[in-house]
């Protein structure tokens, strides 16, 4: 096992890499954005976010997961979209909707909302048990699974898209 010491935000972190691939460090850092209790509040396991990038307002997380860093992408401007919205948009975007499921099926996106009527959130997938997110003006994060959010903010996954 090798030691990879890395700056974030001024301050050192340590990576560890095993076999060519990045173990990321668990749960909150002293530098993140918010506050410790907003970040559990997110998510359905304590410590579930791993840190990518830092906290920026210049993209979110639908921007992030279309490949657009430069951007803020929300379509509907200040309101959350239905699951048929997002799909339209989507579409447009030349993705192909299905219901969600955990089975992998080359899947890029996934949709999240509190309900078909509130979609509020989108990730990328990075593998077949993690998805990386722009967690609004916060930071990009990793998480384990797909569906890795609390009904607080997030929701659940609804779609994906391929």
């Amino acid at each position: 096992m090798k030691l990879k010491k890395t700056i974030v935000s001024g301050l050192v972190a340590a990576s560890v890499f095993c076999a060519g691939s990045l173990t990321a460090f668990a749960g909150y850092q002293s530098y993140f954005y918010a506050s410790k209790a907003e970040y559990e509040a997110m998510v359905k396991t304590s410590g579930n976010y791993y840190y990518l990038a830092a906290a920026t307002g210049d993209y979110n997380c639908l921007g992030y997961a279309l490949g657009d860093t430069s951007h803020w992408v929300w379509p509907w401007g200040s309101s959350n979209p239905t699951l048929q919205q997002a799909n339209n948009y989507m579409t447009s975007q030349m993705y192909n909707p299905y219901p969600y499921s955990s089975t992998p099926s080359n899947v890029k996106i996934i949709a999240y909302g509190t309900s078909t009527s509130n979609v509020t959130h989108f990730s990328k997938v990075a593998d077949a048990n993690h998805s990386n997110a722009k967690w609004g003006g916060w930071e990009r994060l990793q998480s384990l699974g797909w569906d890795p959010y609390t009904n607080l903010v997030y929701g659940s996954a609804l779609e994906k898209y391929n």
